[in-house]
């Protein structure tokens, strides 16, 4: 499945809908994954009240990373520190670089603001920039991130991607306890992302996704895609809830097995 090409779509004067490779299925993945990581990282280490961090509590972090707060008034910049050498999270992903947080010392407040940048940061080997505004309520007892999107994403091989949108992460279980293994998200949103082609493709989730913090991969949930304000739609299934790299992609009733890898 490496390069095979999926067919979207029927309009042959307009190869821009057509093909949709597993490719460029993967690298939708990989972003979403870059996304979830990095929203656990700003979300989590913002709500550290102390300067040193968070304490020796439990953390999506692990031991290399390096963590620096600056207090100036009301304004708290929060540098995370991974090195120039890959550091693996919580969940097995590997990073490496600098997160710049910058939020203000209302923690107890009903709703948050948490601004987030990066500095020579790579997500699996992953070039990321661009920067990131969330806006943090609680919601029926559990916190809710809407955040709106800005990221660029480039690849080893130097294929370029942009994403806009917004994702809407609500924290469903294990909240408000120290252990990390059984905390989940549901996330739900749209963001059009553009192709190293220029193809524009945007994306709807259409049953909520589903992230663990002990797994490396979405687990299940699916999102539709569109090309180009074509008709034509795909969707791409992450499966039953098993921690794994397997999805499926759906294009005019054929379904199709997309290994996503790391």
């Amino acid at each position: 499945m490496a390069l095979m090409f999926l067919t979207v779509g029927c309009n042959k004067d307009d190869d821009k809908t057509s093909p949709l490779t597993a490719t460029e299925i993967k690298a939708n993945a990989d972003m979403d994954n870059i996304s979830d990581d990095v929203s656990a990282i700003a979300e989590s280490e913002s709500d550290a009240t102390s300067t040193a961090g968070r304490g020796g509590q439990p953390s999506f972090l692990s031991g290399c990373a390096q963590v620096i707060t600056t207090i100036s008034g009301n304004t708290w910049t929060r540098i995370i520190d991974f090195g120039a050498t890959n550091c693996t999270l919580y969940n097995g992903n590997s990073v490496r670089g600098k997160i710049i947080i910058v939020f203000s010392d209302d923690f107890d407040a009903a709703t948050r603001t948490i601004n987030y940048s990066f500095e020579n940061f790579y997500h699996n080997n992953r070039h990321v920039e661009g920067n990131r505004t969330v806006g943090r309520t609680i919601v029926n007892g559990h916190p809710r991130a809407v955040i709106d999107l800005n990221l660029t994403v480039t690849t080893p091989q130097g294929a370029v991607y942009q994403r806009t949108g917004q994702r809407v992460r609500d924290f469903v279980s294990g909240f408000g306890n120290l252990i990390l293994s059984d905390n989940q998200f549901s996330i739900t949103g749209s963001w059009v992302t553009t192709f190293p082609s220029g193809t524009i493709q945007s994306a709807n989730i259409i049953a909520p996704l589903i992230v663990h913090w002990d797994c490396a991969h979405i687990m299940s949930g699916s999102i539709s895609f569109t090309r180009n304000n074509s008709s034509a739609t795909a969707v791409l299934d992450y499966g039953n809830g098993s921690c794994d790299d397997m999805a499926t992609l759906t294009i005019n009733g054929n379904v199709y097995p997309i290994d996503l890898g790391i």
